[in-house]
């Protein structure tokens, strides 16, 4: 899994906290931000999913499926006033039971996906820090 982190006020929510999936658990505009972004770059994801933890996309290349997780690092009420918050991305591929039995992975779409994330954030000016997790 890769693990990716930024602070930003670019991808504060536009609903008030009462909204969101949880008390300071934002992340929606950064994972339709990302969804937008990357199907730019021939990368085509799900439309965001609400988490308790945040929101997430799913990428699907053969029968490799990833979850792209988008997620603020704030407390409730953060995003209220407009100042940059932590934000932490992660890549992580899904395998089925079978997949793990038989050792199936797919690390280099996993090093493409977190390429494509981090190359589209700073080019929006963004410096990220980036963590390969195991």
């Amino acid at each position: 899994m890769a693990q990716i982190e930024f602070t930003s006020a670019k991808f504060l929510p536009v609903l008030p906290e009462d909204c969101q999936v949880n008390p300071g658990a934002y992340g929606f505009e950064l994972a339709w931000w990302l969804a937008q972004t990357l199907v730019k770059s021939g990368v085509v994801t799900s439309y965001p999913v609400g988490e308790d933890w945040g929101w997430l996309i799913e990428y699907h290349e053969g029968d490799a499926e990833f979850m792209i997780g988008c997620g603020s690092q704030s407390d409730p009420g953060e995003g209220d006033g407009g100042q940059p918050v932590a934000w932490s991305v992660f890549v992580t591929q899904v395998r089925s039971l079978k997949q793990r039995l038989q050792g199936r992975s797919a690390p280099a779409i996993a090093a493409r996906l977190t390429a494509a994330i981090v190359a589209a954030l700073r080019a929006e000016g963004i410096a990220v820090d980036v963590d390969a997790l195991t």
